[in-house]
């Protein structure tokens, strides 16, 4: 092999896997070379795209030398191998919480997220911040507190990295609720010897009135997302100061009560995830100049979903955008849980051109305690056509009666985990999933339904059963310790888990 050109060398390589290609180093100077050639692992880039948290663009790789691209590769392969295998050791990188009153108190980690791959961030309850930096995966485990943040009169309430991954922004509110603050922190500069420790920088201030809370803050459009009551929502740009009330939808006969759990800028729409529905809403252009002016007049949007299902909180994955000169589209993936029905994952697509709509895609289920239908569309308005029949009840064998205390998506919605206990019994199982469906093809492959009409293919495949392994459990722990949050990152694999007490440990 080692006298052909590199054109058959890599058609050779073509048939081979990376162990194989990695062994041909060991063989001559020519091989040597040849698997440190740049095209080699652009080739393997291209082939081995489905281990690969997300697909890169052409951009990206050019951007990449042949070091990195080898090891983006060889950590993906690791990543896919080890994924759902069990997990014995833990790593505690936060003690519990000891105070008298933690058994009144609300948990002490309110969000826990990985940032940047290489990050964990922890917003507590009680004005706490801590960001951690953990090292790769071929490396022992380590964990370094690259920032700490402590304050008895503001609490955070909610994060956003901006698009380039170099700076993160954090919400906290004021502990009698009357103003809210917005700090940064650079993750392209702090830790180095030179820039000294790093430190979390305010960027803006606002007033706030109860029961107005931080749902949302976007980094690069300094704007955050204030759900208010169940009629409206506030949207407020913290260095102009300039804000916005937007006018919620009605919530539909028969809700008791249709209450926000989560909130998103996308492009120029905002998407709110209600209990029963997700909604889209135009954002008022004028709050921020990365959001341009529009001769057109969107329209608000609406998916609802069956009345037997109510999500109180769902994870949702980092946003992905098609823009050109053809269509504008932004898409992202949703894991929920609901109390009585189980686990269940979807993805939102959101088109602002050429013709705006909202579509929810089922991507997998994980049918507990009730046997689940899988998705059905909602009653439609009475002016709208009658949808299709539902499709048969998805038959799986159901998970014993089981309570889910916490769950979240990858930040690529490639993996994802959720903690569990059964009604009997003490153990907590830490269960790890792959998305059972290439989100990228869920337009095409899965049943869609829009907020016009419901569109279907018959001969699609159905919601693939989510099919979790359990990688841990934990067991004798008191229920001040159950775990109430916890989070995942799809490059490396990790998973963090944060109790009520206060403790996180990574596996």
């Amino acid at each position: 092999m080692h006298n052909l050109p590199v054109e058959l060398q890599l058609q050779v390589a073509s048939f081979l896997d990376v162990k194989t290609i990695l062994s041909l180093r060991k063989t001559c100077t020519s091989l040597f070379e040849f698997t440190h050639d740049r095209s080699l692992w652009l080739s393997l880039i291209s082939r081995m795209s489905h281990v690969l948290p997300r697909p890169l663009s052409e951009s990206e790789t050019a951007t990449l030398s042949t070091l990195q691209l080898e090891r983006l590769i060889k950590t993906a392969m690791h990543v896919e191998q080890v994924w759902l295998l069990p997990r014995k050791d833990t790593f505690l990188i936060k003690q519990r919480c000891d105070s008298d009153d933690i058994e009144n108190s609300i948990p002490r980690v309110r969000y826990l997220a990985f940032v940047s791959d290489h990050h964990l961030l922890s917003l507590g309850s009680e004005g706490k911040i801590n960001l951690w930096k953990i090292n790769n995966v071929f490396a022992p485990f380590a964990a370094e507190l690259f920032v700490t943040y402590a304050s008895s009169t503001w609490y955070p309430c909610a994060y956003h990295l901006n698009t380039a991954g170099s700076v993160l922004a954090i919400a906290l509110t004021h502990v009698e609720l009357v103003a809210a603050r917005v700090l940064t922190i650079s993750l392209d500069t702090g830790g180095s010897s030179e820039s000294g420790p790093p430190v979390l920088v305010t960027r803006g201030e606002f007033s706030i009135f109860p029961p107005q809370v931080i749902r949302a803050i976007d980094a690069d459009l300094e704007l955050a997302l204030l759900s208010n009551t169940a009629l409206s929502f506030e949207v407020v740009n913290w260095r102009t100061k300039a804000q916005a009330t937007v006018a919620l939808r009605a919530n539909d006969p028969g809700d008791l009560w249709n209450g926000i759990t989560a909130m998103r800028i996308c492009g120029p729409y905002i998407l709110v995830f209600r209990m029963h529905t997700v909604e889209a809403y135009p954002l008022p252009s004028h709050l921020s100049s990365g959001v341009g002016e529009r001769s057109d007049i969107l329209p608000q949007l609406t998916f609802r979903f069956p009345h037997t299902m109510t999500y109180r909180r769902v994870s949702l994955t980092k946003t992905t955008c098609i823009n050109d000169d053809e269509s504008e589209i932004y898409g992202l993936s949703a894991l929920a849980n609901d109390l009585f029905h189980g686990i269940f994952l979807f993805y939102v697509e959101l088109t602002v051109h050429p013709l705006p709509s909202l579509s929810v895609s089922p991507l997998g289920v994980r049918p507990m305690a009730i046997p689940s239908p899988q998705f059905i569309a909602a009653p439609l308005p009475e002016d709208l056509p009658p949808p299709l029949v539902p499709p048969v009840p998805f038959e799986t064998v159901h998970d014993t009666r089981t309570f889910v205390s916490a769950w979240a998506l990858g930040d690529y919605g490639k993996r994802g985990v959720w903690v569990a206990r059964s009604r009997s019994s003490m153990i907590r199982t830490v269960v790890a999933f792959t998305n059972p469906r290439d989100v990228r093809n869920t337009s095409e492959e899965a049943r869609v339904w829009s907020d016009g009409s419901l569109q279907a293919n018959v001969d699609s495949e159905r919601p693939g059963l989510i099919n979790g392994q359990v990688v841990h459990d934990t067991h004798d722990i008191p229920l001040q310790d159950d775990i109430t949050v916890c989070a995942v990152s799809d490059t490396t694999g990790r998973m963090a888990l944060g109790s009520w007490a206060g403790s996180i440990i990574i596996l």
